[in-house]
């Protein structure tokens, strides 16, 4: 063993912000959710952001098509955008997760609503053949 060799403690600001480049998405998707999360507790109390994910699970699962159409419909716009703009978006929804975090619990439900039952309907159809 080296014991000259400084030992690495932490991360570094370089190492952090070239992920964040790498995976911005993840990070956005995980700061927003972390703020909504909060916010909840400190605002609006868990209550509302069960029964938004509650019912944002029953709507994703009964208009299954028209959550996939809009989802996809939003990325692609956002994504056509500018990086200065989309940084301005991600910004405005971080807002949002403070001020509305029930909204972000209705979202997270309708996706998980879904996909749970797109993954129950795959599933089931490859073990009754």
């Amino acid at each position: 063993m080296d014991e000259n060799k400084p030992k690495k403690e932490g991360v570094s600001v370089r190492e952090i912000e070239s992920f964040a480049r790498k995976n911005r998405l993840a990070v956005f998707f995980v700061l927003a959710y972390i703020l909504a999360t909060f916010f909840s507790f400190v605002m609006w109390g868990l209550g509302w952001s069960v029964v938004a994910a509650g019912v944002g699970a029953i709507i994703g699962i009964l208009l299954k098509g028209q959550i996939t159409h809009f989802s996809k419909v939003i990325f692609q716009f956002v994504f056509k955008q500018e990086n200065t703009v989309q940084i301005i978006i991600a910004v405005v929804l971080l807002i949002l997760a403070i001020i509305i975090p029930p909204l972000f619990f209705l979202i997270l439900g309708l996706h998980g609503g879904k996909d749970l039952q797109h993954w129950a309907l795959e599933i089931g159809s490859q073990t009754h053949r």
